[in-house]
Order: C-alpha cells, then sequence, then structure tokens
C-alpha cells in the first residue's frame, strides 16, 4: 500500500518579518528622542535617573586622576627615608668619632699630670700578660722614636717599672722590674743604704742583706738617676739568724695591669 505525505510549504518571508520588527524598533527610539527633546520634563526625569551613575563616573574618572599623584609621592617618601637613614648613618659615625677623641683627649690628661719631668717618649701599651711573658709589656714604640735597649720605663713622674729589653722598628718590650733574673742597682730612700734587688717573676723582687741592714716594710727603693725613680716597695722582711741575713721581698711600686701608657727616657748613669 502506498503511502501518501502532505508538504507544508514553509514560510518565505522571513525577511520582511524582521525589517518590519526593526522599523518599529527604530521609530520608537526616534520618538523618545523627539520626546526628551520637546519636553523638559521627561528630560529632567531621565537626567535625574541617571545623575547617580553620572556622579559616579566622575568619582571614578576624578579617582584615576590621582594615581599618578600616589606614585609619585611615594617616591617621594622614599627619598625622605634614604636621605634620614643617611643622616642618622652620619650621625652614628660622628658619636664614634666623639667617643674617639673623648676618650683620647682624657687620656692625653691622664698623661700630663703623670708625664715625667725631662725629655720623654710617651708610649701605648698594646699587650700585657697573658699575650705576653709574665713581667713584661708590649709597647708600639721603637728605634724610629729614638728608642734603644736599656732605656727606662716609667709610669708616671718618678715610678719606675722597667726598662726596654728588646727594640724593633716601630714597637719594643719591656721587661718589668720584676722579671725574673732582673738584676737592678738601687738605694733606699729612707737611708740612702745601697742595695741590689733582684726580679723574681710573678710580680716579685728580691733582695738578701745583712740581718744588720736597716730595712722595714713600706721602705722604697730608689734608682738614683739625673733625678731619683722609685722602682719597688718593700713588702716582706724575713730574718734568717742562723744565715746572718735578711730576706726581703718587693712589689712594683704601681699596679701594672692598671697601666696604659708609659714613657721612656734614656738611662743616664750618674
Amino acid at each position: 500500500m502506498k503511502m501518501m505525505y502532505q508538504i507544508r510549504r514553509t514560510n518565505q518571508s522571513r525577511f520582511g518579518k524582521s525589517f518590519f520588527k526593526i522599523l518599529t524598533i527604530f521609530l520608537l527610539i526616534a520618538g523618545f528622542i523627539l520626546t526628551v527633546s520637546f519636553f523638559e520634563p521627561a528630560h529632567s526625569f531621565i537626567s535625574d535617573a541617571l545623575s547617580p551613575l553620572f556622579r559616579s563616573g566622575n568619582f571614578f574618572y576624578a579617582s584615576l586622576g590621582k594615581i599618578p599623584d600616589l606614585f609619585s609621592d611615594e617616591n617621594k617618601i622614599i627619598e625622605e627615608n634614604t636621605r634620614l637613614l643617611s643622616e642618622i648613618e652620619n650621625l652614628r659615625l660622628n658619636i664614634v668619632d666623639y667617643d674617639s677623641l673623648k676618650y683620647e683627649n682624657q687620656r692625653l690628661r691622664e698623661e700630663l699630670k703623670i708625664r715625667p719631668i725631662g725629655k720623654v717618649v710617651s708610649a701605648s701599651v698594646i699587650a700585657k700578660f697573658p699575650q705576653v711573658p709574665l713581667d713584661s709589656l708590649f709597647i708600639d714604640r721603637g728605634t724610629e722614636d729614638g728608642i734603644n735597649k736599656g732605656d727606662l720605663v716609667l709610669a708616671g713622674d718618678r715610678i719606675l717599672i722597667g726598662r726596654i729589653a728588646e727594640v724593633f722598628r716601630n714597637k719594643a718590650t719591656v721587661a718589668l722590674n720584676s722579671f725574673a733574673g732582673t738584676v737592678s742597682f738601687g738605694s733606699m730612700a729612707r737611708t740612702d743604704e745601697p742595695i741590689e734587688i733582684k726580679g723574681a717573676g710573678g710580680g716579685n723582687i728580691e733582695a738578701k742583706v745583712p740581718i744588720d741592714f736597716d730595712i722595714v716594710v713600706g721602705d722604697k727603693i730608689i734608682l738614683k738617676d739625673s733625678l731619683n725613680y722609685q722602682a719597688a716597695t718593700v713588702g716582706v722582711v724575713e730574718e734568717d739568724s742562723s744565715a746572718g741575713f735578711k730576706d726581703i721581698l718587693m712589689s712594683l711600686p704601681v699596679d701594672i695591669y692598671k697601666i696604659n701608657t708609659v714613657f721612656i727616657k734614656a738611662y743616664i748613669n750618674e
């Protein structure tokens, strides 16, 4: 059996309908524009309705205009911080310089108070025990400053603490009066009796004198030069009746660990 199908005709006028729709929308828009143009109330209504959007747009554009200023201000802040940091560093260096000058000024004042009479060379102590052997010092002056082996080393106007034991171009080693084996010839300050003293090490100086030798605790031993310098102070006197001697134990006139400046003077034996 044959089936019969009815062919449905399609609408071929789609372009015509679309054209009329577009025309209608265009006419409505034109009429709206004419209405707004001729009627002030409608224009005012639209302006009022859109004014919040306009204000928002104005704020947005104004904010965009300020962005370059923000970057400019940030650059200024960075430059200012850099300048302030530089000034702080300069102030820190000035403080360091000031403290250094203050210390040097104080040291010079102290040096002037204790500076011996006559021609001397001042020197700074750059090493003490345990950096150097016991009963010795290392100072920052040498042959370039006119220092020679055997020169006297003073800790004050009349305080003799040792002699130059070894000298270099700009450094020297001081052997203190207490250096083991160091022998000095002096006299008693109270009686003017001659006495030989010998370094015993460890800050000690010793002597052996006849049992009838006039010496007591507290006596000062001096070295006679063009001036008299104190070289030791008697601390202990022990009698050995069977041997007929007195054993004398002495110490340096000053606390060597508190000394930072010494004075070197050429020795003149008179």
